[in-house]
């Protein structure tokens, strides 16, 4: 699979690793370099830090079903997410578990998919869940709230200038889906993700060629 990355940049978020302590792998955006639809989560997990590559877990399961669903393959869509490096805690026995990315490590990322996605202009954005779609679009929206919906928006980019997230000059279609991984654990929330997978399949069908 093809990712947006420079080998610079590709080691510039290997260099993360040494600047935050409970940060593991690497794993680039990756797929289509003209996708279909392109989805923003928020890291990767256990399983993706050690291959490295994205939706590699049961989370990536998940995630081909609702592929399948749309009529699409992972070779017509781009994979990229907040933090490209698993965010983890450390329990009582030394055991590695998965947790959300603190915003320093979302910071310290966000030239990483402010690249890819300012090279991805016009392609319509799925976030994941709340960090994916916060890191677009703000700590006020919630996944709950727009889910299923197409919104379009400006996205923020972190400005090493002002040293805070600003909005793209750019518009995007914003297409919000719960994470897989959500999807996964709760199945009463299946019913809601297919309905706003049909939703999505619509929107395709009757906005893109590709």
């Amino acid at each position: 699979m093809a990712t947006l990355l420079t080998a610079a940049q590709q080691a510039q978020g290997r260099a993360l690793l040494k600047q935050f302590d409970q940060l593991a792998g690497f794993v680039p955006g990756e797929g289509a370099l003209d996708p279909v639809i392109v989805m923003v989560s928020e890291a990767p997990g256990k399983v993706e830090a050690e291959v490295g590559h994205p939706f590699q877990g049961p989370a990536g399961t998940e995630l081909d079903r609702w592929l399948a669903k749309l009529g699409l393959t992972r070779d017509q869509v781009y994979l990229t997410g907040a933090v490209r490096s698993r965010p983890y805690k450390l329990g009582a026995t030394g055991r590695k578990s998965d947790r959300r990315p603190t915003r320093a490590e979302v910071i310290a990322s966000a030239p990483l998919l402010d690249s890819e996605l300012a090279q991805l202009t016009g392609h319509v954005l799925v976030p994941l869940g709340n960090t994916g779609l916060q890191r677009l679009l703000g700590p006020k929206v919630k996944i709950s709230a727009v889910h299923g919906q197409l919104l379009k928006s400006p996205i923020r980019r972190w400005s090493t200038v002002t040293q805070k997230f600003d909005w793209s000059a750019t518009v995007y279609p914003i297409f919000p889906l719960y994470h897989p991984s959500y999807s996964r654990r709760f199945k009463r929330i299946l019913p809601t993700v297919d309905a706003d997978l049909v939703a999505l399949k619509h929107y395709l069908a009757e906005n893109h060629d590709k």
